[in-house]
């Protein structure tokens, strides 16, 4: 069968995925909001079930990325980006922390609000990948641009280090981010500042920078330049 065949299966299979995440938000919905408790059962059976969907769509997908084995398009990373959304909510609604789910939402949403409506667009893909410790850490690190806590040639060199990691990312994001650090209508500070938010991605640091209080700019900025240097 030609390529076409399995682009428009794989079509499919994120429609398919999409109207089930619209049905989990409104199992999600009903089950953070009622105190029934056999209303919650009710619900906690239905997200049981989409457990079960979310299953065989990564088999299908599975088969699928065998067929366009060396792919690497924005439609199989749309895919896979579907299916891991949807495993880590049911998870976290099934385990009872919905207020953890519900914070996480609420970073994401804040680091979101730093930006511009095009810029947002962006990035929103690469800030819904992010824990709660790489949101903070990008946040603590704009906090810290904002602040002009970073000379410029710092800038330079975490643009030019992300320029050559960008190999490293999914093709659908790599394509973005060469867009961002690439383009010319866009100051150095400002580039960086729309490229900031794929750091935690191409770096292990957890542990090894403190994000509280006593936040070190130049201690995680050196740290994290070394970390890029070393890939």
């Amino acid at each position: 069968m030609s390529p076409s065949f399995f682009y428009q299966r794989l079509q499919d299979l994120a429609d398919n995925i999409a109207k089930d995440q619209e049905m989990l938000k409104d199992d999600e919905d009903e089950l953070r909001y009622t105190e029934n408790p056999r209303t919650k059962a009710k619900y906690r059976r239905e997200i049981e079930r989409q457990r079960e969907s979310v299953a065989r769509y990564q088999q299908e997908y599975e088969e699928l990325k065998l067929q366009l084995r060396g792919s690497q398009s924005a439609q199989m990373q749309k895919v896979e980006t579907q299916l891991q959304q949807m495993d880590d909510k049911i998870n976290i609604l099934l385990s009872g922390q919905v207020a953890i789910y519900e914070d996480l939402s609420k970073t994401r949403q804040a680091l979101l609000n730093r930006y511009g409506s095009t810029e947002q667009v962006m990035i929103e893909a690469i800030a819904q990948q992010l824990n709660q410790n790489q949101l903070v850490l990008t946040q603590k690190l704009l906090d810290a641009l904002e602040a002009n806590q970073v000379p410029e040639p710092q800038m330079q060199q975490m643009l030019a280090l992300l320029e050559q990691r960008i190999p490293a990312l999914p093709a659908s994001q790599a394509e973005t981010v060469a867009e961002i650090i690439k383009d010319p209508d866009m100051d150095v500070k400002h580039r960086l500042k729309v490229a900031l938010p794929i750091v935690p991605m191409l770096v292990e640091y957890e542990g090894e920078i403190e994000l509280g209080s006593g936040f070190n700019i130049k201690s995680a900025w050196e740290r994290l330049v070394a970390k890029l240097r070393r890939k």
